[in-house]
């Protein structure tokens, strides 16, 4: 069941058994301060696709107002063919409207577990952890088992998904790792690793996590009737701006500046 609300909910246990609280980390997508969708045009700009693997959030534990990171990672439960196994698919799109390549299923929502207490600040990557990145993706289970997100070309899964599109233009932006060597379950490294970390110190529970197309926007031209694109590659040019956007160095493929695609909003 998809779930579409932020919610905190108290978990009293047995005796024996330390609280615990169950919380909902829930994205959204704007542009600027406007939310977007596949249907949704703003200023003649379509959302065309957004969809990402998170993996390893972590929640700073705040302790007589002081932010200590202790270092938890959120104990998923099982939000069906979204999350398992520390690993979640946020899919924004639905297939229609600008979405031509997207699917009709759509997930807005991290589900987990932590101690009872009071928390601020939200850690988390973009990725598939590595040797999962790199196993044979027709023995996979959900979320990994979403061919679309699977760049078999490069024996690993697309990260993320983005794009925008105008009447007569557009650029979408693949993220994974690339130059890769191996064959798929036999990868042994990767010379951009592109994998992204994202801290957002000023999250607390409640909070919408927000990916803003905004600075991709600025970072590319959809008003030159010239679409264009972004696979990761360390030869496309396409991609240096979009990855500073990001929070990659497009060198390296290893994370740079704190990206500016991801922010906080409180309810």
């Amino acid at each position: 069941m998809r779930l579409t609300s932020a919610v905190l909910i108290i978990v009293s246990l047995s005796a024996c058994t330390p609280p615990a609280q169950t919380i909902e980390i829930v994205f959204e997508a704007r542009l600027g301060e406007q939310k977007i969708d596949c249907e949704t045009v703003i200023d003649g700009v379509s959302m065309s696709d957004l969809r990402f693997f998170v993996t390893d959030p972590v929640l700073n534990f705040a302790d007589s107002g002081t932010d200590v990171n202790v270092g938890r990672v959120v104990d998923f439960g099982e939000n069906g063919r979204w999350q398992q196994d520390g690993l979640v698919l946020i899919d924004l799109e639905n297939g229609g409207g600008a979405c031509v390549n997207g699917t009709t299923g759509t997930n807005s929502v991290l589900i987990g577990s932590v101690p009872a207490g009071d928390y601020r600040g939200l850690f988390f990557r973009v990725e598939v952890p590595f040797d999962q990145n790199h196993a044979d993706p027709l023995a996979a289970s959900p979320p990994l088992d979403d061919s679309t997100m699977h760049w078999h070309w490069r024996s690993g899964y697309k990260f993320l998904r983005a794009g925008l599109q105008t009447d007569d233009d557009g650029f979408w932006m693949h993220v994974g790792s690339a130059g890769c060597e191996g064959t798929v379950q036999n990868i042994t490294g990767c010379s951009y690793p592109n994998r992204m970390a994202v801290g957002l110190p000023d999250y607390a529970p409640g909070d919408i996590v927000v990916f803003d197309f905004e600075p991709l926007l600025g970072a590319v031209d959809v008003s030159d009737g010239a679409p264009t694109d972004c696979s990761s590659g360390p030869a496309e040019e396409e991609c240096r701006e979009p990855f500073r956007a990001y929070g990659l160095d497009f060198g390296s493929g290893l994370p740079g500046t704190n990206s500016q695609l991801f922010r906080v909003e409180s309810r």
